[in-house]
């Protein structure tokens, strides 16, 4: 028996056709032959078995067999294949939902039966024919819907074909010559084209609704869309397919066709099939495309009438072959630089010739500047690796120019997150070249060619430069930044305060600098931002948990390293935190707690630490000791109680906030309404973790609660890349065929650093960390959470001892223990049908292996893929590692990560 999925890929459909004998199976290599569009063999193949089969059998391949004769133009084979196939009369129509789980069903018989109709010319009978599909359609359809839209797709395919079919009797029956009927036609073609776009990019889909087309409109008088299919037979891997589509554009084979006409036809169809032949992989056959593509471009460039597009690098109305010039050139730039990448000079100038004039011939292209900068970045790289830098830099302004008009064509058909690859490049090239002349120069025109917006995406990266060493990359960079704050204030406060809490007086500087001259037109919105920047930090943090992790490192450092100095260094500026906050009288109500509870016994410490500065005595370090472990201790039991915080006890300032002109942090968007913070809630809820984050909701002036969580001890710069890294991966994901199918993609969320310590993130709702699915799952059973771990303890108490080998053994102990697959078990208790629980683990399976991937990129990132997943379609969601404090007590010592 043959098992097919909805969507096979070629090489799983030829695997069957070779292994299936030929009297064997020939139902299933019927299948496989109509998916591969293989559509002779398959009218051969029906042939031989529709004579001597019984009427089951003749039933189960008759849409099969009337599908290859309609597409090979056997007609009268069609009618005997479509007589067997039921005609929509009611009187005969089998019992609702016979047939409805297959996608076909009843529809069929009177579907062909009304292409047949078509083809005769009876198009009353058409008409008919069309409502009793509706009619048969609607059953299966009430059917389908209601459990999945995957098997529901292909009626509402058959629902558009029905329409077009339709379209094509109003085409048949329009008079000829009229002008207002011509204007009609027209109006149908366009209409087609418009609409076959928003279709999936699935090759049986645009077969199904070509095929339908083809009855009134030929290939050769549609040639753009034959095309698209072509092309998207080829990216999907139909080679097959898209030969065959080529071919019938040329109307001759040019592999059976002798070398001296083996090329000529419409100039897109030849650029087409070139393109076909180079994606076959072989080295004979892509040079010999190469070649040929080489004469292609200079019969094209010979002719009289070729001009440059300067307004439009895809259409123009009097010469429509001149964006045809500029895709030939650029495929000719490509092509030469994968057959030679060795880059020898002579290729070099080749190269970027043919990328040149690409860019000439469409001068707002995209996809033209983006081939012609990158390889500039390319050719650079080259000369510099081979230590000739200076030939190196005579590339860097073109790679410059290139990526700025790339940039700009980019902006309108892909967005700003469409280019960013390019943006990075860019400032790649400015921080490292950006000291010459030639290269300022092109920035500064460049900067002019750009959209303001384009920045906000990479405001992380140029705020990290803002303190360069080169005087004219920073006077450059903060030019920048004042133009940004100037149109988008909102976005540029929160990232420019963090760079005014350096440790580096530069870059404090320099960062302050831009503040001050944004303050000039938007001074009350800045002193907000300082506000709730610093408040927010201050919640972050307590004063308790501040000499809670500054006690520990000193101990560490003191008891650990022997280094007195360095623990004095730790505790030195607490102690004048805390004078100072007893001496002023803006201590909050937590503080003031703080200074009534440890002020005393703290300056006793303190005095003893003073006492051995002057004296020596070790002695004084030890008494120092004891009060500063009895202190650490009280503080550590109150932290273990902490659950909530009132923000009157903790900030007050904050409370007091009402209706800001300061943007909820993480929402502000480019040309869309602000919402601004129209207060904060009273209470935070801290989360019970090692590092006690909290749970903040602040109120938007648009109604809506926003949640965040407020993380303190942690640097979250590095998070806000990778969640840029996360952006670029997902471009990567849609601009593949292949990915985007599948809706392959990594879900984000908001990263908002507020210091070098401390920041918030956005609170993804409607999530299930795995912890707690399992923590659910088990404690229903009556089964320990940490069943495995109790097993390992209770094998060897001594496990931290063990030699590496004997770890091994006893953790693979703890393993056999339990059976390992509750959340396998958790995924099919939550969902109602098998339909669901396969979605679902699909969508999980494929967002695990998308976040491993990408996080491999990013070694240096600390997040355990998929902690937390959607209740919803069960997708995974990036979350950093959070460690209870039981299990964080019984590590021996910090984790350190080298690549941070």
């Amino acid at each position: 028996m043959v098992y097919l999925t909805s969507s096979p890929s070629q090489k799983g459909l030829l695997f069957v056709l070779e292994t299936c004998e030929p009297g064997a199976c020939f139902a299933g290599r019927m299948r496989c032959l109509a998916a591969l569009a293989r559509w002779e063999e398959l009218s051969d193949l029906c042939k031989e078995y529709w004579t001597p089969a019984d009427a089951v059998t003749r039933l189960e391949i008759a849409p099969m067999a009337a599908n290859a004769a309609w597409n090979m133009g056997e007609w009268d084979q069609m009618a005997e294949y479509v007589s067997r196939l039921d005609d929509g009369d009611e009187t005969k129509l089998r019992t609702a939902g016979n047939n409805a789980s297959s996608g076909d069903g009843s529809s069929n018989g009177t579907f062909y039966r009304a292409v047949l109709s078509v083809r005769r010319g009876k198009y009353d009978e058409a008409r008919e024919y069309v409502e009793r599909a509706r009619k048969c359609l609607a059953t299966e359809l009430a059917a389908l819907v209601l459990e999945s839209y995957e098997r529901a797709y292909s009626n509402m395919v058959r629902v558009q074909q029905l329409s077009e079919l339709e379209e094509v009797i109003d085409y048949c029956t329009l008079p000829i010559g009229d002008r207002v009927a011509e204007q009609r036609r027209a109006l149908i073609r366009n209409m087609w084209t418009q609409r076959i776009e928003g279709a999936k990019s699935n090759v049986e889909v645009w077969q199904a609704i070509l095929a339908v087309r083809t009855l009134v409109l030929p290939p050769g008088e549609d040639i753009e869309t034959w095309l698209k299919f072509a092309s998207l037979c080829r990216k999907s891997g139909r080679l097959s397919q898209a030969r065959s589509t080529l071919v019938k554009l040329l109307q001759y084979d040019p592999e059976i066709t002798p070398e001296n006409v083996r090329y000529h036809g419409p100039p897109q169809v030849m650029l087409a099939y070139l393109k076909f032949q180079w994606s076959l992989g072989e080295d004979s056959k892509r040079r010999e495309a190469f070649i040929r593509l080489q004469n292609l471009a200079m019969e094209f460039s010979s002719a009289p009438n070729i001009q440059p597009v300067i307004e439009s690098g895809f259409t123009s109305g009097l010469n429509p072959s001149v964006p045809l010039l500029a895709r030939v050139y650029l495929n000719l730039g490509s092509w030469q630089w994968s057959l030679s990448p060795g880059l020898v000079d002579e290729s070099i100038k080749d190269i970027r010739n043919a990328f040149k004039k690409a860019t000439h011939y469409a001068n707002k292209w995209a996809k033209a500047w983006h081939k012609w900068a990158l390889f500039n970045t390319a050719v650079m790289s080259h000369y510099t690796l081979r230590g000739f830098p200076d030939i190196a830099a005579q590339f860097v302004v073109a790679a410059v120019t290139g990526y700025f008009h790339s940039i700009a064509c980019a902006a309108n058909s892909k967005g700003v997150d469409g280019s960013l690859q390019d943006i990075l490049r860019l400032l790649t090239l400015w921080f490292n070249h950006g000291a010459t002349a030639e290269v300022q120069t092109a920035l500064t025109k460049g900067f002019s060619l750009v959209n303001i917006n384009t920045w906000l995406v990479v405001l992380p990266q140029i705020i990290a430069r803002i303190h360069s060493n080169n005087h004219a990359v920073r006077e450059l960079i903060q030019s920048l930044l004042v133009r940004i704050g100037q149109n988008h204030p909102q976005a540029l406060m929160y990232p420019l305060l963090v760079a005014c809490k350096s440790i580096s007086n530069l870059r404090k500087a320099a960062a302050q600098e831009v503040v001050d001259k944004v303050r000039q037109h938007s001074g009350a919105l800045v002193d907000q931002a300082q506000l709730v920047s610093k408040e927010l930090i201050r919640v972050a943090i307590l004063w308790h948990e501040l000499w809670h992790e500054a006690l520990e490192e000193a101990s560490r450092l003191y008891f650990g390293e022997h280094n007195i100095e360095g623990m004095l260094k730790v505790l030195e500026p607490l102690h004048e935190m805390l004078e100072e906050g007893a001496m002023k009288n803006n201590a909050t109500i937590k503080e003031r707690v703080f200074i009534e509870a440890y002020r005393q016994e703290l300056l006793e410490a303190y005095d003893c630490c003073m006492n051995y500065k002057r004296t020596g005595k070790d002695a004084e370090l030890t008494q120092a000791w004891d009060i500063y472990y009895h202190i650490f201790r009280k503080i550590d039991k109150q932290l273990q109680s902490l659950n909530t915080l009132d923000l009157e006890t903790v900030s007050p300032e904050l409370l007091e906030c009402r209706n800001l002109e300061l943007a909820v942090p993480g929402t502000y968007r480019a040309d869309a309404p602000v919402v601004t913070i129209a207060s904060f809630a009273r209470q935070l809820v801290v989360i019970p973790s090692k590092q006690r984050p909290r749970k903040l909701t602040i109120h938007g002036s648009d109604g809506d609660d926003y949640a965040f969580l407020l993380k303190g001890h942690e640097d979250l710069r590095q998070d806000e890349r990778v969640m840029q890294l996360f952006g670029l991966v997902n471009t990567l994901l849609e601009n593949s065929p292949k990915t985007a199918e599948k809706d392959l993609s990594i879900e984000r969320y908001a990263v908002i650093p507020l210091s070098p310590n401390s920041g918030l993130i956005e609170w993804v709702p409607n999530c299930d960390t795995l912890h707690s699915l399992i923590r659910e799952h088990r404690d229903a059973r009556k089964v320990i959470l940490n069943h495995e771990h109790k097993c390992m303890l209770s094998f060897a108490p001594d496990y931290d001892h063990l030699p590496l080998i004997a770890k091994v053994e006893v953790f693979e102990l703890g393993l056999q223990s339990a059976e390992g697959n509750d959340l396998a078990k958790v995924l099919w208790l939550k969902s109602r049908t098998s339909e669901v629980w396969l979605e679902r683990r699909t969508n999980y399976t494929r967002s695990l292996a998308v976040m491993s991937m990408a996080i491999a990129w990013n070694s240096a990132s600390t997040y355990v893929v998929n902690s937390a997943i959607w209740r919803r379609n069960r997708c995974g969601v990036p979350r950093r590692i959070e460690w209870p404090p039981s299990h964080a007590s019984l590590r021996p010592r910090n984790e350190w990560w080298p690549s941070r």
